[in-house]
């Protein structure tokens, strides 16, 4: 057997399992990519991530500043360096308006 030929037949399984997967080829470099515990991609955006820092605030009963704390911001910019933490006040101008909005929907929901 020749060396070569092993060599081809791994790269050609890892090509096609990196297709069956829908994995990125050009790697952790892609603009936006994340990969995930789950070996999916995920796709980062701000809104995204303000959205879900309200949610948590508001689900979990934490003050807003709790995005102002150094050491959140550190663990958020050691999994994605670029992030910008939106400040204490933009988390409570996003929560009023998801509960603005979604009382919207309820009032509409329960309308006759």
């Amino acid at each position: 057997m020749q060396t070569g030929q092993g060599t081809k037949n791994l790269n050609r399984g890892i090509t096609e399992c990196i297709q069956r997967r829908g994995v990125s080829t050009e790697g952790s470099n892609a603009k936006g990519a994340q990969q995930t515990l789950s070996g999916s991609i995920s796709k980062y955006t701000p809104e995204a991530h303000r959205a879900l820092i309200a949610m948590r605030c508001a689900v979990n009963r934490r003050p807003f500043r709790s995005v102002a704390d150094p050491l959140y911001i550190e663990e958020v910019r050691l999994l994605r360096p670029d992030v910008i933490v939106p400040s204490p006040r933009t988390v409570s101008r996003d929560i009023n308006e998801i509960y603005r909005e979604g009382s919207k929907n309820v009032k509409e929901y329960f309308s006759v």
